[in-house]
């Protein structure tokens, strides 16, 4: 009967799922990504593996416009293959530490290449199944109005399937392949330092080594609770072409800020604000239980984390709260903002938050949270929780930084009236008198933020505010006068330049081939030469090009 339903599907299933319900050409990589983590979870929980040894391997060759992503979970054996790589929006997942839910995400890679392809093995089998879609046929199946296939009819007519090449007994995996990646999405998909920013974000992969071992494990031990559920945290490794094991971007410090602080010779200057701690948490009901946990670390004196690091002239990768399931990101770095009572509020914090109720789940594209009753609840905790303490922590601290700058005003203004040689003694006594007054006022109101280091009625975060505001105080205040001035900012940094660009920038003076040729020779010697010498060739493609350009 199931069989029937499924035959009467009109083939604008397909339309919609291959080239409708993912519209960002990237995502293709966190759907794939997250099939794969599902088959090397199953591996290890059948002791075909180890946890440590799970790795998902992403090829990006830019010169034949192919995408390769491989795993080696469990694979498919040769018996089941067909049936279950053609299978549409029908998925096996019901496991809780399953990532994907519908089944859909198998044929997204389909939208962006003209041959899909799915080769698999299982332990134990001395053979690999092949599948292939043809999407140039899809396409124009889907394009003819007078065509009325079901998906299954179109499925069928589209595919080829072979379950007799020879391979080892001892291999498992599942590779997929897009090949002939369309011109229209080569900007994105072909490229490598993209893909690898955007897995940063997305992928459910370690966190960078400094920020773990100085902010993440220190931390996490304090919360029993957040430290159980952290020893769950799926995490696996994944590389792309010379990009190994690739870490969340996470740092020591708040990239896209302008911190002023006092250096190590007693002056004032600028540089990215530190994070002093993170703050590990969980939002839970009393019907429901433990809806989710996470962590969060926020910017000292209420300073924004902007869109572009000023020090770097790069995208930060690492603004704003960030929701995950299973450990894959859930929408965009702003799917959280709608939960503060001002939207740019989530600027000046970053973290993750971790759904643990299984009744809690993404939407079929992943962009956002599927309405159901817990999801609601949940929805109404993240606001409370957001803006009853993070929103009130920022706004302390903004208000922290005002009386801070203010003080500095006033001793300024105080530092000119004194050294003038046009004011009259009186003059200078009553100016001096209204500076004083001024500074006096400013004293106060950050005395009393101050004095919240000691309240046991405040939150851990807001007494460790206090505490950092004490801290700047004190460093100013030991500060000699002289050493107050900040220095100018230094200039910028121009955009590197990627060697894709500058190859580009070889157009004036190369015809098509010879460039062609170029890529081809820079191709050959990155696959050739070991990945502990990257740094080398990437010395010897810019001596090259900067032959070229001579």
């Amino acid at each position: 009967m199931a069989e029937e339903t499924t035959d009467i599907v009109g083939k604008d299933l397909l339309e919609q799922l291959m080239f409708s319900l993912y519209p960002d050409a990237e995502t293709i990589y966190r759907e794939y990504l997250q099939n794969a983590c599902d088959s090397i979870n199953e591996a290890v929980e059948s002791g075909i593996i180890e946890k440590k040894d799970g790795h998902v391997t992403i090829s990006i060759d830019k010169f034949h416009h192919t995408i390769t992503i491989e795993d080696n979970g469990t694979g498919i054996k040769a018996d089941k293959a067909e049936m279950t790589l053609k299978q549409i929006a029908r998925s096996k997942k019901k496991k809780e530490s399953s990532a994907g839910f519908y089944g859909i995400g198998r044929l997204v890679g389909g939208g962006y290449c003209r041959l899909l392809s799915f080769t698999t093995s299982a332990q134990g089998e001395n053979v690999a199944s092949e599948m292939i879609f043809d999407m140039d046929k899809i396409r124009e199946i889907l394009e003819d109005d007078e065509d009325n296939r079901s998906t299954s009819e179109v499925v069928h007519s589209v595919t080829t399937f072979r379950n007799d090449i020879p391979e080892d007994p001892l291999k498992h995996y599942l590779r997929v392949v897009l090949k002939d990646v369309l011109p229209d999405y080569h900007d994105v998909l072909l490229n490598e330092e993209k893909i690898y920013a955007y897995l940063q974000q997305v992928a459910p992969v370690p966190y960078e080594a400094t920020f773990f071992n100085n902010l993440i494990k220190p931390n996490v031990t304090k919360d029993n609770k957040c430290h159980s559920y952290y020893g769950l945290l799926n995490t696996v490794k994944v590389s792309i072409n010379d990009f190994v094991d690739i870490e969340k971007p996470y740092e020591i410090k708040f990239k896209g800020t302008e911190h002023e602080c006092i250096d190590e010779n007693g002056r004032r200057s600028k540089n990215n604000a530190p994070i002093n701690e993170i703050r590990f948490f969980t939002i839970a009901d009393h019907q429901f239980g433990d809806l989710a946990w996470g962590w969060y670390a926020y910017t000292p004196a209420g300073t924004q984390i902007r869109e572009i690091d000023p020090y770097t002239n790069k995208r930060v990768l690492t603004r704003n709260i960030r929701l995950r399931c299973h450990n894959i990101q859930v929408g965009d770095e702003n799917v959280l903002n709608k939960y503060f009572k001002q939207p740019r509020s989530c600027t000046y914090f970053n973290g993750e938050i971790f759904i643990v109720n299984k009744d809690i789940k993404p939407t079929a594209d992943r962009s956002d949270i599927a309405p159901t009753t817990v999801a609601k609840l949940f929805q109404k905790k993240l606001e409370e929780f957001f803006r009853n303490e993070l929103e009130k922590l920022y706004q302390e601290a903004n208000k922290a930084n005002k009386q801070l700058e203010n003080i500095r005003k006033a001793d300024e203004e105080i530092r000119k009236i004194k050294e003038s040689t046009e004011l009259s003694s009186e003059s200078k006594e009553s100016e001096l008198a209204k500076q004083q007054d001024e500074k006096q006022k400013a004293q106060e109101k950050l005395n009393k933020i101050i004095d919240k280091r000691n309240d046991e009625k405040q939150y851990p975060s807001m007494q460790t505010l206090a505490e950092n505001v004490k801290k700047q105080f004190d460093a100013y205040q030991n500060t000699p006068a002289t050493q107050l001035v900040l220095p100018p900012d230094p200039p910028l940094p121009n955009p590197l330049k990627t060697i894709d660009e500058k190859i580009a920038e070889l157009g004036g003076k190369y015809n098509d081939d010879e460039i062609a040729m170029v890529k081809k020779i820079f191709e050959i010697i990155k696959k050739r030469c070991p990945k502990k010498h990257a740094q080398i060739v990437e010395s010897i493609k810019e001596s090259v090009l900067n032959d070229l350009k001579k």
